[in-house]
């Protein structure tokens, strides 16, 4: 039977009249999503096989009406790919010379193709520092034509002719589909393509959203520049073309995402398509959740496959140019050949620990002069690569940090060296913003900015990595871990797409994943008007109305960071410092503002200029050697610990209230002796303020009654004491809890304390040594006092008070203490704490998965106390995890947050506290080392 698939054959007068009208065809096997219709526009239909057919006629047709080109004029264009056959073959048809500047990426059937037309090749063979290989070759196109008789220069990069060639294009597809479009997912390159279908669509049919899919390492929308095997999309230099507000959203797609999409399509639809065009499918799995049912999406599919046999459908290219190319794909009748060599690492979670670890493995690498190819995937749920969520860089400027610049410093402390030079912060902080250092080391900055500061290090120490060293930026959250023969399986969390697992032989895990947050919960109806996380604050919080009535949980940082999200980040602004500074609202604030806590205090603010204080006199090595029974002994913390610990806080205190009276503490005397000098010392001075660590612990229990008046009147006089700064005792004491804690940690760590007293550190102490020493700069604390007195706040159920959800979406807050309106119904709840890891119950999916499947197990503290679960796992020494079966998993490595419980305080920041990177580090390098011997 004869089939013919178009009603009538037409003849053309030329090839090139028979550009255009390329088919569309429905794609079934793709969507995930049934209910979402997708369709391909096949541009490797057109005679020279690319969109860019069209481009080329195009402009060359414009260029010969209006008399600038003729017969037998020499064009010459910049590209290594499509847009040079296309000019090839137009070239040929209207009797033009064509010389066409490529670089090294040109594959060889593209090469033979433009010589078969007859075009002249100019290559480039080094990039330029600023522009890459296409700066390299825009500047030999300008050379060329300065000595080249009757030359025209086609340029792809700024004639207006290439978008205007794409109203057609896009026109055909409206055509095809009746004129309904909801999506177009269009590559990028110069921007013509997309600017021409993006114009169309603005002024034809403005609800069709545009996608453009960019490159990894192009510079398109902010990327930086990096190292590209597969041309076709992306661009080294901006686009002369390009107009983000044309574009309803961009994806970043990577070579080896690239090669997946290309055999996805083979494989399940029967087109053969180049680079670009599996880029496509690989944006549209990523973005597809995002996708309304019933949904027409079409992809803009700009060449074929056959040019990429070479390359993207060669077994030995991939394995040779694509790292982890063998795990991720698997060709049409298997692998034939297999790689020589595959050892890969990750790290989960790209925030400063995670940074670290990077940091400290390169180094180890470097120093142990490993020659073979690793792979690093490094794993981060936002684009926060080395910065993290905590430290993300579009935060507001008011978000700020709680120590000083002089403290942040991510150089390693260990040998070896780090693989290239870094600076401290206030060194790259100065340099940044062009200020002295000794003027920025005791201030505090923008959380905002140490981000800036940590993604820069991130950058410079990926920029420092030898080639051997292929590293994977992975934009996602990890589920599940699982171990198959001696590899572990890094499962991501399903998007639209099943995604195949990377599998690696190491592995460190630094990322928290800790809270109450929606998303770690089953799937639920959200309700508007409970925040379980405020970060990032603007985006979180922005669900609050204005003049909203708005209970927070919590008195720490982050009820100063919701609270000024709330006032100063909707347009209200402070003026005045210190005492005198003034609040004045912008009307967008909430109308009142309920915080409470368990305790009802605040943070004592922190300073700059920290007094000079004695060493540390009780809570010393030899003290505690002495209560140390044995190598087995475990410290009972109220009874051992604490009174050292009340010793010091005195000590120093009174040291400088005596110094600040021109009298001096006796340091030898022993500790009774030491009060009776005091107990003379206030007889004389009796105007002197008196420390208790009673009261310090419980601000409020000399008060009889706890109101907003007694918390504005707290707040004023603890900012009087910490406003003396260098001479302040209560600062004073306060230092000795920064000195105690390092030690402190050793003896809290893998249950030194008896269960019971290790329980009762977490639930009282340890939130009352934050609430003391790890509070906000003191300017925070002077904007709060200036929000009192507008009246914003109102502490009457600041301590522990009952809260329920009533209806209408509300919540009642009541307080049987209070004694005038002790019951009131409020808009709004908001959890401004960071809450801590509690397996299973609250973490991440990640967590319960590993929990729930007995690859974990929770931490025990037990011995004849009682016995304790803190919420943490279970880890050996060197941070490996435990299993529920008691075996230990060598290739995993947890660092930071996951470990809390285990160990205390891992600040964020911190390089020195429970290091377990520079250990993980040293590990891999070692199994690494093993395994390249006995692969050998």
């Amino acid at each position: 039977m004869n089939v013919s698939f178009r009603d009538k054959l037409q003849v053309s007068s030329s090839i090139l009249e028979t550009i255009g009208d390329t088919p569309l065809v429905q794609l079934k096997q793709i969507p995930s999503n049934s209910k979402i219709e997708v369709f391909a526009k096949l541009e490797s239909f057109n005679p020279s096989g690319s969109v860019k057919a069209r481009t080329s006629y195009n402009i060359l047709q414009k260029a010969i009406e209006s008399g600038e080109l003729k017969k037998g004029d020499t064009v010459i264009e910049s590209s290594s790919g499509n847009m040079a056959i296309g000019l090839a073959q137009a070239c040929l048809v209207f009797g033009l010379k064509l010389i066409v500047v490529v670089d090294p990426k040109i594959n060889k059937i593209t090469s033979q193709l433009l010589e078969t037309y007859g075009a002249t090749i100019e290559m480039v063979t080094e990039p330029l520092k600023e522009g890459g290989f296409l700066g390299a070759r825009l500047a030999k196109v300008k050379e060329l034509l300065k000595i080249t008789k009757d030359s025209f220069w086609s340029n792809q990069y700024g004639n207006i002719n290439n978008p205007k060639t794409h109203y057609q294009t896009t026109k055909e597809i409206y055509e095809a589909l009746d004129g309904r479009l909801d999506y177009l997912f269009v590559a990028t390159s110069t921007c013509g393509t997309l600017m021409g279908c993006a114009e169309y669509i603005k002024a034809n049919h403005p609800n069709t959203k545009i996608i453009a899919v960019d490159a990894v390492g192009s510079v398109l929308f902010g990327g930086e520049p990096g190292t590209r095997k597969i041309p076709g999309h992306g661009a080294g230099v901006d686009s002369q073309f390009l107009d983000e507000d044309y574009i309803h959203d961009f994806i970043k797609v990577n070579d080896l995402e690239c090669a997946q999409g290309c055999w996805e399509l083979l494989q399940k639809e029967s087109i053969l398509v180049g680079g670009s065009s599996g880029a496509i499918i690989m944006a549209y799995h990523k973005f597809e959740h995002q996708i309304e049912e019933g949904s027409r999406c079409a992809f803009l599919l700009s060449d074929g496959g056959s040019r990429y046999l070479d390359t993207i459908y060669n077994q030995e290219w991939l394995l040779k140019n694509i790292p982890g190319v063998y795990d991720a794909l698997t060709p049409i009748g298997g692998w034939k050949i297999k790689p020589s060599f595959e050892y890969s690492l990750a790290i989960i979670g790209l925030g400063p620990k995670g940074l670290y670890g990077l940091e400290r493995l390169l180094a180890q690498l470097k120093n142990e002069n490993v020659e073979e190819t690793v792979h690093i995937h490094l794993y981060n749920k936002d684009k926060y690569f080395g910065a993290g969520d905590v430290y993300r860089t579009d935060q507001p400027d008011y978000l700020k940090m709680n120590f000083t610049n002089e403290k942040i410093d991510i150089r390693p402390k260990e040998k070896p060296d780090a693989i290239v030079k870094l600076e401290n912060y206030t060194k790259w902080l100065s340099e940044s913003i062009g200020i002295e250092e000794s003027r920025l080391s005791d201030k505090f900055s923008s959380r905002k900015m140490v981000g800036k500061y940590l993604s820069s290090c991130f950058k410079s120490i990926i920029a420092g990595a030898p080639e051997n060293i292929k590293i994977y930026y992975h934009n996602e959250e990890v589920v599940n871990i699982t171990q198959k023969e001696g590899l572990l399986h890094l499962e991501p969390k399903q998007t639209a797409k099943p995604q195949e697992s990377v599998k690696v032989h190491n592995l460190l895990l630094t990322t928290g994943h800790a809270g109450n947050r929606t998303e770690l919960l089953d799937s639920k109806k959200v309700d508007s008007s409970i925040i379980d996380f405020v970060y990032p604050v603007e985006k979180t919080l922005a669900s609050v109305n204005a003049q909203a009535s708005v209970v927070i949980k919590g008195m720490g940082l982050t009820f100063i960071d919701a609270t000024l999200a709330l006032t100063e980040g909707r347009g209200g602004y402070f003026v005045g410092k210190c005492e005198t500074m003034q609040y004045i609202p912008s009307g967008n604030e909430p109308a009142i503002i309920y915080p409470y806590s368990r305790s009802g205090a605040l943070m004592i603010p922190r300073v700059g200029e920290m007094p000079n204080v004695p060493v540390l006199r009780f809570f010393t090595s030899e003290k505690l050697r002495e209560i140390r029974k044995d190598s087995s002994h475990k410290f009972d913390f109220l009874e051992e610990l604490l009174p050292l610990i009340k010793k010091e806080f005195i000590y120093r205190y009174y040291s400088l209230a005596f110094k600040n009276c021109g009298k001096k503490l006796n340091g030898s005397l022993e500790f009774a002796e030491m009060l009776e000098e005091i107990k003379s010392f206030h007889s004389k001075y009796p105007s002197e303020k008196q420390f208790s660590f009673e009261e310090l612990q419980e601000p409020f229990i000399n008060h009889e009654a706890y109101n907003t008046s007694i918390v504005k009147q707290s707040l004023k006089e603890m900012i009087e004491q910490v406003s003396l700064r260098t001479k302040s005792p209560l600062l004073a004491a306060i230092s000795a809890w920064h000195d105690i804690s390092p030690i402190f940690n050793e003896l809290y760590s893998f249950g030194g304390l008896t269960a019971r007293s290790h329980q009762l550190f977490d639930n009282q102490y340890a939130p009352f040594f934050n609430r003391i020493s790890y509070g906000p700069p003191l300017e925070n604390m002077y904007k709060i006092l200036a929000l009192f007195k507008v009246g914003i706040f109102d502490f009457t159920f600041g301590q522990s008070p009952t809260i329920q959800k009533v209806q209408n979406g509300k919540w009642q807050m009541e307080n049987i203490s209070a004694e005038l309106d002790n019951r009131i119904v409020l808009d709004y709840h908001i959890d401004a704490r960071i809450p801590r890891m509690n397996i299973p119950s609250q973490s991440s999916i990640l967590y319960k998965n590993l929990f729930e499947e007995g690859k974990i197990r929770a931490f025990q503290n037990t011995d004849d106390t009682g016995r304790y679960e803190t919420g943490g796992m279970d880890l050996t020494r060197e941070a490996h995890p435990i299993d529920k079966a008691g075996n230990v998993i060598k290739n995993m490595t947890v660092y930071g947050t996951p470990t809390e419980g285990v160990t205390f305080d891992n600040d964020t920041l911190s390089r020195s506290r429970n290091d377990f990177s520079s250990i993980w580090a040293k590990q891999a390098v070692k199994s690494l080392k093993n395994f390249i011997s006995t692969t050998k």
